[in-house]
């Protein structure tokens, strides 16, 4: 397996919201994660990101990292480990100060700017490897919002970008980090119609590429149409998974009819 969580558990004080969760995910699969509010999809989803730190549980991610919640980690091991896990919040959470260009290229800079003191002695060795990384941190960034159809937005702040713009700026940054799996929350949930559409168009295409992704949604079209396995999530525990067909056609818990009958009454 690619990605292969066991028992992971998280609690804030004394409420359990992930109660022992087993998952796993394959390279190149696109997996669509659904469920109510309050289920534990986000959380598991920070868990796996390391913005929150799983009480419980194993998460390994292949030729990347071994986490185990027993152990204790330096601030280094997680930032390495987090490297690995894309992720695309649904708010978007860029840098109101920066361009689209500088958004993407900036978290590059800055990582590499940080190997360099490492590696690198100070002085004109050092100057030169920054004005290096620096070219190319700026053709990777602007490659990337080239590629998720932004060439001629590079230069504009956030506040001229579209909701949609702006997340495909998001998405890119992710990119630039060259993850081993990206990961999505909820990525159209602040998008009308309209807009949610160019950003599920860019998610197919990096389906179409063999992005490994986990994307949680509420698009249930896009989890029917796009995903390869859909994994519906209920009080903190993965209640049922299976094929798109499997689940929309045919799902066995009761939980899960009852989700699917709600989500799909709304949209028609």
């Amino acid at each position: 397996m690619f990605l292969e969580v066991k028992n992971l558990k998280k609690r804030f004080g004394s409420i359990q919201v992930l109660h022992g969760i087993d998952f796993s995910l394959e390279k190149g699969e696109v997996v669509a994660v659904i469920g109510s509010s309050g289920g534990g999809k986000t959380t598991f989803l920070r868990c796996l990101n390391f913005l929150e730190m799983a009480n419980e549980g194993t998460i390994r991610v292949e030729d990347g990292f071994d986490f185990d919640a027993g152990k204790d980690y330096s601030a280094a091991e997680i930032r390495k480990m987090r490297l690995k896990m894309g992720l695309v919040f649904q708010s978007f959470n860029l840098f109101p100060q920066y361009t689209a260009l500088e958004n993407v290229y900036l978290p590059l800079q800055l990582r590499a700017k940080e190997k360099i003191r490492g590696e690198v002695k100070f002085g004109k060795g050092r100057r030169a490897a920054y004005a290096k990384a620096k070219e190319e941190n700026l053709e990777r960034a602007r490659a990337i919002l080239t590629e998720v159809g932004l060439a001629d937005k590079m230069g504009n702040y956030p506040c001229q970008l579209s909701g949609g713009q702006q997340q495909r700026v998001a998405i890119a940054r992710a990119l630039a980090q060259e993850p081993a799996i990206l990961c999505f929350d909820e990525p159209t949930s602040a998008l009308d119609p309209e807009l949610t559409g160019e950003v599920l168009r860019v998610i197919k295409e990096l389906k179409d590429q063999g992005r490994t992704m986990l994307v949680v949604t509420h698009e249930m079209e896009f989890a029917r149409h796009v995903a390869d396995r859909v994994v519906f999530f209920a009080d903190g525990v993965i209640e049922e998974e299976g094929t798109p067909e499997e689940i929309f056609t045919s799902p066995k818990s009761e939980k899960t009819q009852a989700f699917l009958h709600h989500s799909l009454e709304k949209t028609t």
